[in-house]
């Protein structure tokens, strides 16, 4: 009986390819190169990039970064400091993926005008990528926009299958480019004992938001499943993603690649979300399940002095 019942399992596993651990989740690093709100000199991008790196490979995180064309150009021709922030990527051993050439909200320009961003994206990247043995696997939607009719998100998703993209979805969203925006605003000051503040609150929020998101799975699939969280190559990210790394290890995740979080069958859900809005994939689902009101309440919020100082207050 023990046998019969061990190969049942073994079957299971074989047919779905998904065994599922508690506490699993994906780290994905928007805009790529380097996102700021200010100009950063090369030694502070280089300085940046490297922070992220050590902190995603002192935890051994399988993380993705997604790339913003244009900034790696510069007169029409490979800018050699921006490509050289890749290629530390790609020497860490991260995978890269395409996140447009000019990262255009697909909810305001037509289907074609954004395909072609898309494939910008493509023809600065493959020549990079090709030296590692790496080919573009995964598209990231600016903005997570997928469209706001049904027209354009049918579009979009048959471009990408007919390009071999597999779209990069998220079910960890966050406002980490605001927490961001004010910890450049507290460096601008030099106001260290405000920028080491701001660090705190946002590692605390962050957690709250991998909370919140596990809650909102985990009603909608009666089990846990394998998380994907966004966040950006920014300069609070640069200073804080070690701290917040630690905590989800303490609290039992595994840091998993974005191969293995997509085998969850989670992943597979339909999703006839259309709107203007960019959001989670987990509340894509929700709402194509029917779900309402106050299923969504309790995502965490940005505190107000944050948000004062986004805009330099």
């Amino acid at each position: 009986m023990r046998t019969t019942i061990r190969l049942m399992l073994l079957l299971a596993i074989a047919v779905n390819g998904f065994t599922q651990s508690p506490k699993q989740i994906c780290i994905t690093v928007d805009d790529l190169p380097v996102t700021s709100q200010r100009t950063l000199s090369a030694a502070a991008k280089d300085s940046l990039t490297k922070s992220l790196l050590k902190h995603l490979t002192s935890h051994h995180v399988p993380a993705i970064g997604f790339v913003i064309g244009r900034p790696l150009l510069r007169h029409n021709q490979p800018d050699t400091q921006q490509t050289g922030l890749l290629r530390q990527w790609l020497n860490a051993g991260m995978e890269l993926g395409n996140h447009t050439f000019a990262h255009k909200g697909y909810n305001h320009i037509p289907a074609a005008e954004y395909q072609q961003d898309v494939a910008g994206a493509d023809r600065v990247l493959r020549p990079l990528l090709k030296p590692y043995g790496q080919r573009l696997r995964y598209f990231r939607h600016p903005f997570l926009q997928r469209g706001n009719t049904a027209g354009k998100r049918d579009s979009l998703v048959a471009y990408l299958h007919d390009h071999q993209y597999l779209e990069a979805p998220v079910s960890v969203d966050n406002a980490d480019y605001l927490f961001s925006a004010a910890y450049e605003t507290a460096l601008t000051r030099k106001d260290t004992a405000l920028a080491s503040s701001i660090g705190k609150t946002y590692v605390a929020y962050m957690l709250a938001c991998v909370h919140y998101y596990e809650a909102q799975a985990d009603s909608l699939f009666k089990r846990p499943i394998a998380h994907i969280l966004l966040t950006h190559a920014n300069a609070v990210n640069a200073a804080c993603l070690g701290t917040i790394l630690s905590k989800l290890k303490q609290e039992g995740y595994r840091f998993i690649s974005l191969d293995e979080a997509l085998k969850d069958p989670a992943y597979r859900s339909p999703d006839t979300f259309v709107n203007n809005g960019g959001i989670s994939w987990i509340h894509r689902w929700a709402l194509t399940q029917g779900k309402r009101g106050s299923f969504f309440k309790g995502e965490p919020e940005v505190p107000q002095p944050i948000l004062d100082l986004t805009n330099n207050k």
